[in-house]
């Protein structure tokens, strides 16, 4: 199954984002899900706001866990975490 990852940042945590980076980014490296895309959300003016994850999951559940440990969660970066399942029906996937 795909499960999507829409995560908002916490305008707050800007430096602790910055400290957290590396780190969040050897998570989505690290093979424990298979990431189909990931990257950022930006907002109007070019600035980060967010990202997005899409894998091949298991389960919502798998997500949720992959998603629980990520740098970015422990350190509250993100004021907000939805995940989803993703049906495509156009594209590639569709």
């Amino acid at each position: 199954m795909l499960a999507v990852r829409v995560a908002l940042s916490n305008p707050e945590k800007a430096a602790a984002r910055a400290i957290h980076l590396e780190d969040h980014k050897r998570h989505l490296r690290s093979g424990r899900v298979r990431i189909i895309q990931s990257g950022p959300i930006l907002d109007e003016t070019g600035e980060g706001s967010g990202g997005v994850v899409v894998a091949d999951v298991g389960s919502l559940e798998e997500m949720r866990q992959f998603s629980a440990d990520d740098p970015f969660v422990l350190h509250e970066i993100y004021s907000s975490i939805s995940i989803y399942e993703w049906r495509p029906t156009i594209g590639d996937r569709g």
